[in-house]
């Protein structure tokens, strides 16, 4: 059994605990503002007269109110998902750096100080936090466990505890190392299927909803605009105003209709969105982009009205 590595401890520079803080809350206080900006232009377009009368205008400050508010957030989601997917990446990398250094004599706590100056993108500063622990002193177990933490993905926390246990276990190491990679690129190939199968229903999500704001669009600059035409002409023509079906086509809301229209469409880029975050990435909150995506198309699309 191999044992921890017990060499005195000294100061290391590969841990930033304070600038990662301070990064936190930068990005905080940016959240934090961005999602207060939102929250008054909402309430401006509620109870500003001049917008809050005029129901177009009130929803669209609303709806930019809204998307003020969340897409900082989604942007700052992406890039840590951006992150996540690139160290899930280079694992298999570090789990084939680790098992040649084992191979070539060194032991698994050598290998993985030795890996850690590898250009392995986002992993590689995880890897040297692992090593400063390590060179510091810091039990074997407290180490992985707070290397997985900061990596923050599931595959990683899996391929920690693999090597914990080799470690606990002992035995062939370069053999523990290689079954390791093989179940990660196991697991990586079948996400990647997972993906692509499931790919043509975000395309159909996003091919239903343009097939109904064309249908929203063809419905109010052609069908109500003729009703607009109609209502000139029974307002212009006296006696036929009387009651029953003409009254009530003059009575028409055109305005109101389209407002309607709009509404669904937003309702639908939410939900359609959320569908197409769970199917594509497994959660709903990488949703979000989807929702801006189709929130913007709808905007357009009536804007051109």
């Amino acid at each position: 059994m191999q044992k921890a590595n017990t060499r005195p401890i000294k100061r290391n520079k590969d841990v930033e605990i304070p600038k990662l803080s301070l990064i936190h809350s930068k990005k905080l206080r940016i959240l934090l503002s961005t999602a207060t900006v939102g929250i008054i232009m909402i309430a401006v377009s509620f109870y500003y007269p001049p917008i809050a009368e005029d129901t177009s205008t009130q929803t669209t400050g609303i709806v930019f109110g809204a998307l003020f508010a969340i897409v900082p957030i989604t942007l700052l989601h992406l890039k840590e998902t951006q992150r996540k997917d690139n160290i899930d990446k280079n694992l298999p990398l570090f789990l084939l750096a680790l098992s040649s250094a084992v191979q070539s004599g060194a032991n698994l706590i050598r290998a993985i100080e030795t890996t850690a100056d590898r250009n392995m993108g986002p992993l590689t500063p995880e890897l040297r936090n692992l090593r400063a622990n390590i060179s510091w002193g810091m039990p074997i177990e407290d180490a992985f466990q707070n290397f997985a933490n900061r990596t923050g993905t599931k595959m990683s926390r899996r391929v920690s505890t693999l090597l914990e246990m080799s470690l606990k276990i002992g035995g062939d190491i370069r053999a523990n190392l290689e079954m390791i990679q093989q179940h990660v690129t196991d697991l990586q190939n079948l996400e990647k299927d997972r993906k692509a199968s499931l790919a043509p229903y975000t395309y159909t999500i996003y091919i239903s909803f343009a097939v109904f704001l064309g249908i929203s669009v063809i419905l109010s600059s052609q069908f109500f605009s003729e009703f607009l035409v109609i209502q000139k002409m029974l307002i212009d023509s006296p006696g036929i105003t009387d009651g029953g079906m003409f009254s009530s086509i003059i009575n028409m809301d055109i305005e109101a209709l389209n407002t309607i229209l709009f509404n669904m469409s937003l309702i639908e880029a939410v939900f359609g969105g959320l569908a197409a975050g769970k199917i594509g990435s497994g959660n709903y909150v990488s949703g979000m982009k989807h929702i801006i995506i189709m929130i913007v198309m709808a905007v357009v699309a009536f804007s051109l009205i």
